[in-house]
């Protein structure tokens, strides 16, 4: 196909300025795709990549042209890598993961290649290889790169065995190194004294998401007399919702910093004189670690959205209890430990619950277990312990439902697995997505949640609480995998807290035995709703004096 040299600077032109809605369309006007030359179509296809109204749809089909230019020709590296992009954005493994598997192989120190079968892994749910390629990328990047993978690679290790805490905690020490040129100790510089003390929230996920289940109360119930509410939002505006836009109606100052440098948003932090700068984020997706990496406010605290120490100097203190940490074991953690007197957090009660539907075991009767967890939580070892626990019960099934959303290609590298460890296929359900109100329905479906280690639930096991429906969960190691722990600790149910995968094994079965000897689902509700886990104006109380004291 010939394309004049006008037309092609007008595409350039169009692609240079970001119009790629309209770089799009100009290459679509040429007839058939498949007939282009392949300049086009890379032109064409990076420009689904970057467009920000692109779909993953559009991620997929711009998966689809860098496979096939890349097929073609081997050599062209930059097809493939894009397809890395293109395949991480469209959340599938289907056109990129045989290809990365034997690049690797003909080189294994690609660093792309490498970060590339990291995060398709992750994709994929396999989290041990995921952490597997993250240390080995860690390994071969330059010291003086502040993140390259490596605060994801942190992140991930909290979803595989075989860590301790004293290992994480190094690992966050020597990332921590990363910001020794920009952490100087801005704490001398904040000699203001406001009349109300202010409470900085710096978050990407001021939306309808899992922080705002214990957030919300909090911000509604807070002495407004005593504390002023500011939101440091990293939250890309497109994904701004109904919650986005109570937390702006009641934060009493909003900032939008996704679009801010790191330079330009620690200047305006510091600016408000905040005395308590809470971190959400941790190392998860959305997070703002070169920010927080600075001094901005007067204490730094790290809370709610991460569960685990972050290593960084600036980071004052992390909010936890007495059942997440225990007292020897602080030195495990950077942070000095604020511990709550109750629980670590509390969750608000929805407006309105669905009604509880009873049921009746007998010995003829399904038993189901159940866990609505984020898929990536589910590791080797649970997957082998949730076989042997089917495979044990006669009659029993195992409902599965993603916190995290639908993705084929995780369910069905999950379903793998357990057919791998010889579970009847029928046995395993998968449910489909639903609304936060439908999700909740989806308990009475169950009558055992099981929960994933080492890093457990922790809005689906409150979630599983207001259902009535109890939780059976591993004690843990560190702050991250004992959240099931404290959870069921403050609800006093210690029969259904496993010591380890043996324990865990047999309080199933004996659970499935005693069924009906356990308090009922409305009475487990009724006793979930008095506890602490519920009870935010308690919370709100303890939160308020901790943060008084600090000052």
């Amino acid at each position: 196909m010939f394309i004049s040299d006008k037309e092609k600077i007008n595409l350039k032109n169009l692609f240079l300025k970001k119009e790629y809605s309209k770089f799009e369309k100009k290459i679509e006007s040429f007839g058939n795709l498949s007939s282009l030359p392949d300049y086009l179509l890379m032109g064409y296809a990076g420009s689904k990549i970057s467009n920000p109204d692109s779909k993953k749809y559009d991620y997929i089909k711009a998966s689809i042209i860098f496979e096939k230019i890349y097929k073609k020709n081997k050599d062209n590296k930059e097809a493939l890598y894009n397809l890395i992009i293109s395949s991480i954005r469209a959340e599938t493994s289907v056109y990129v993961l045989d290809h990365l598997k034997k690049e690797y192989r003909l080189d294994n120190k690609n660093i792309k290649i490498i970060e590339g079968l990291a995060r398709i892994h992750f994709i994929l749910g396999n989290m041990d290889l995921s952490v597997e390629y993250f240390e080995k990328l860690k390994k071969l990047l330059p010291k003086n790169i502040k993140d390259g993978g490596k605060s994801t690679y942190l992140s991930f290790m909290n979803y595989v065995e075989g860590f301790d805490q004293d290992f994480y905690k190094n690992q966050c020490i020597e990332f921590a190194k990363n910001f020794n040129d920009v952490e100087r100790n801005y704490k001398l510089d904040f000699k203001f004294k406001n009349q109300k003390i202010k409470i900085g929230f710096l978050s990407g996920d001021f939306k309808s998401h899992s922080i705002s289940f214990f957030l919300i109360d909090l911000v509604k119930k807070i002495d407004k007399s005593k504390f002023e509410l500011f939101a440091f939002s990293n939250l890309n505006l497109k994904e701004h919702d109904q919650v986005t836009n109570f937390y702006k109606l009641n934060f009493n100052e909003w900032y939008d910093i996704n679009s801010l440098s790191d330079k330009i948003a620690v200047n305006l932090i510091r600016s408000k004189n905040i005395d308590f700068l809470f971190d959400l984020s941790g190392f998860t997706r959305g997070n703002r670690i070169n920010v927080i990496a600075n001094r901005c406010a007067k204490n730094q605290i790290s809370w709610l959205g991460y569960n685990n120490t972050i290593g960084l100097k600036n980071v004052d203190y992390l909010l936890s209890d007495h059942y997440l940490i225990n007292e020897n074991e602080k030195n495990l953690y950077t942070e000095k430990i604020l511990f709550m007197p109750s629980i670590w957090n509390a969750m608000c009660v929805p407006e309105h619950l669905p009604d509880i539907i009873e049921k009746n075991i007998d010995k003829d009767n399904t038993f189901i277990f159940g866990s609505f967890n984020n898929f990536k939580k589910i590791s080797n070892d649970v997957i082998k312990t949730w076989s042997k626990i089917l495979n044990t019960i006669a009659g029993s099934k195992l409902y599965l439902k993603n916190s995290s959303g639908y993705n084929q290609d995780l369910y069905n590298n999950l379903f793998s697995k357990f057919i791998k460890e010889k579970v009847d296929n029928e046995k395993i359900i998968f449910l489909n997505r639903s609304s936060d109100k439908e999700f909740l329905k989806d308990y009475n479906k169950i009558d055992l949640a099981l929960d994933t280690f080492p890093y457990p639930g922790v809005t689906t096991s409150f979630q599983a609480y207001l259902m009535g429906v109890p939780v059976l969960t591993m004690k843990g190691f560190n702050m991250n995998s004992r959240c099931g722990f404290s959870i069921n600790k403050n609800l006093k149910m210690d029969t259904l807290i496993a010591e380890n995968i043996e324990d865990y094994i047999q309080k199933a079965i004996s659970f499935k035995k005693n069924y009906n000897s356990y308090l009922s689902k409305p009475s487990l509700r009724k006793k979930s709703l008095d506890s602490n886990l519920f009870n935010t104006d308690k919370f709100v109380e303890e939160f308020s004096k901790i943060l008084i004291k600090i000052l």
